[in-house]
């Protein structure tokens, strides 16, 4: 009869180990990943809600200060992040969603530099260089199962650089419509041609200034995110240019039909390119300019 009081009481004592072993993980003996997603979030919440109150910048100084706060504001959350316990089995999963997070003020505090100094080809630079930043750390983030941190900067800092965007477009336009309204001047002053012979001594003064024209243009740096656009009007100008100069050799040799024939071909790619710049906001440089 001895024996069943001493099974009894060893049952009593493991039940009293699994409730004290429950205990200490619930005191933080052990860290649990919905736990430390939830802490995590949270700790990214308020910064996040922060960054979305910025508003949308129309100028570079309204652009550099909107990034010295994302740059301050992650800078935080990755602090914060980063004192956060994590589950023991995902500590170096953890610390890459860290990482990635801390990635983030480095291209923000550039941004900020640049657009400070009104640097249109570092402040795109920065620009771009951010936005890949943002997305990787929403990358690892979202991999992990948080929304908050990371994946949650997307939004607002998104929101940031397309008014860097928008400001940086409208530097590139007000420069390229200087450009042009000046070379329209010095096409203007050409004297126009009466003759095929005149129109040889025409074409070989205005080539030139054509092809300076756009050669200033492709080296303004282009607005970030309008890459294709600005490279796809500047290679239908290269086309009109490729005809004028076919132009200007057939007017120096005298030949007539043929001299006639290219401009006839070269009509379509001139309305092509206008189209292309007035499109984008260069009238001065399309159906405005003399190119």
């Amino acid at each position: 009869m001895s024996a069943v009081p001493t099974l009894k009481r060893l049952t009593a004592t493991g039940a009293a180990a699994v409730a004290l072993a429950a205990a200490l993980t619930a005191c933080g003996g052990g860290v649990s990943k919905p736990s430390f997603v939830a802490k995590a979030d949270g700790a990214c919440a308020a910064g996040n809600g922060a960054l979305a109150g910025v508003t949308k910048p129309t100028n570079q100084p309204e652009l550099a200060t909107a990034a010295g706060t994302i740059a301050s504001t992650v800078d935080a959350q990755a602090a914060a992040l980063g004192a956060i316990k994590a589950p023991k089995a995902d500590k170096a999963l953890v610390a890459g969603v860290v990482a990635a997070l801390a990635a983030v003020p480095g291209p923000a505090r550039a941004l900020q530099e640049a657009a400070g100094k009104t640097d249109d080809a570092a402040t795109g630079q920065a620009a771009s260089d951010l936005r890949g930043k943002v997305d990787a750390a929403a990358v690892q983030a979202k991999a992990y199962g948080l929304n908050g941190c990371g994946a949650g900067l997307q939004a607002p800092i998104g929101t940031i650089l397309d008014g860097g965007r928008t400001v940086l477009k409208a530097a590139f336009v007000a420069k390229a419509e200087s450009l042009c309204t000046t070379a329209n001047r010095k096409a203007d002053a050409l004297a126009s041609p009466t003759s095929l012979a005149t129109e040889a001594k025409y074409m070989a003064a205005y080539v030139p200034i054509e092809e300076k024209l756009f050669n200033d243009i492709k080296a303004l740096p282009k607005p970030p995110g309008d890459e294709s656009p600005v490279s796809d009007m500047l290679a239908a100008q290269d086309q009109v240019i490729a005809k004028d100069k076919e132009i200007l050799a057939a007017a120096q040799k005298g030949n007539n039909s043929l001299f006639g024939r290219l401009n006839d071909e070269e009509a379509p790619l001139i309305t092509a390119a206008n189209s292309k710049f007035d499109a984008y906001g260069l009238r001065a440089c399309g159906t405005l300019s003399d190119f």
